[in-house]
């Protein structure tokens, strides 16, 4: 049996302010033509339904797990993970008609479905990966210099690549890491180097230009786990090269860092609050956190409440959750504690 939609059309126009969940969805303009109103609008409808959940696959998912779950996919099952459609400044003049429509997905229902299939996913993306590109053809070699052709582009194309951070390509970045670092594989040293820049998550690209085409080696290092990848293509392709190592990049992330829903992992951790409406709101916040299977209160006293938290994933996929969620999850000298950021 099919899932009843309720459609809430809005008279008035809204702004949608988006976030980085990559849960969120968009915006999509519609507007057509047709002697039947209602049924193309739920035919546009149902294409806005699919296409929006995935993008949400295509962002939380591998791309193996992604090809995987599109054999599950269907009208109902995509019905049961929408929360609301939502229409605004709709208009209807003669046979025209003008709308913009949200689908919004109940989160809960799609990580529970990951659950149940034990399929692996992600929450979040780095803000920043370190980008260190080592270039070689047949008569140079070039590293941290503006002679990098790689680097010159990424600056003339910097808004279309802002999931990347470059090197400052100064002496100093000469001088802590060299060509033999990266034609060794020395990840000690390339590690070093990615602290000057604060920056955990480094995709190392290796380019060797040679009859017109050029080899890309990607060795993506993350979590103390290095992963590589290898691609060619023809010499100068740089905005194609641009597109692959960026898709790359995050499937690569997300293999290594997505969370596993095969095992429980437990932390004991007190919550210490000032009043009630803290304290509300720190429950309300753990309650977003979808990663929490169950939290058992341990203890009660004035002001303080010690809980076992039973999470998936690991510890620090919960932290990176907990700030998303204005919470500050502190573990240090093996004592746990959780407050309002």
């Amino acid at each position: 049996m099919k899932v009843l939609i309720i459609i809430t059309i809005l008279l008035l126009s809204n702004k949608y302010v988006y976030s980085n969940n990559l849960f969120d969805t968009s915006i999509h303009d519609v507007n057509f033509i047709s002697n039947n109103i209602e049924n193309t609008k739920i035919i546009k409808i149902n294409e806005i339904k699919k296409k929006s959940l995935l993008n949400i696959l295509k962002k939380t998912l591998s791309n193996e797990k992604y090809d995987e779950l599109l054999t599950y996919l269907s009208d109902d099952l995509i019905n049961s993970f929408i929360k609301n459609v939502i229409i605004n400044d709709e208009k209807i003049i003669s046979n025209k008609y003008f709308s913009r429509i949200k689908i919004n997905f109940n989160k809960k229902k799609i990580v529970e479905f990951y659950r149940k299939k034990n399929i692996p996913y992600v929450e979040y993306y780095p803000e920043k990966f370190l980008l260190i590109i080592y270039e070689e053809d047949e008569i140079s070699e070039n590293l941290f210099t503006k002679n990098n052709n790689f680097y010159f582009y990424y600056n003339q194309n910097i808004e279309t690549n802002s999931l990347f951070k470059i090197p400052n390509l100064d002496i100093n970045d000469r001088f802590i890491l060299k060509k033999e670092h990266i034609k060794n594989r020395d990840y000690d040293k390339i590690s070093k180097f990615s602290k000057k820049y604060k920056l955990e998550e480094i995709i190392i690209v290796i380019a060797k230009s040679n009859s017109k085409k050029t080899s890309f080696e990607l060795i993506l290092l993350s979590e103390e786990k290095i992963i590589e990848k290898k691609f060619l293509l023809n010499q100068y392709e740089y905005e194609t090269f641009f597109k692959i190592l960026k898709s790359e990049t995050l499937n690569i992330w997300k293999i290594i860092n997505s969370i596993q829903n095969n095992s429980i992992n437990m932390i004991n951790c007190k919550i210490n609050y000032f009043n009630n409406l803290e304290l509300k709101e720190i429950r309300k916040n753990l309650n977003n956190i979808s990663i929490i299977q169950n939290l058992n209160i341990k203890s009660l006293s004035f002001k303080n409440i010690e809980y076992d938290i039973y999470f998936y994933g690991n510890l620090k996929i919960l932290n990176n959750i907990f700030k998303m969620n204005k919470l500050d999850l502190n573990d240090s000298k093996n004592q746990c504690v959780i407050r309002l950021k």
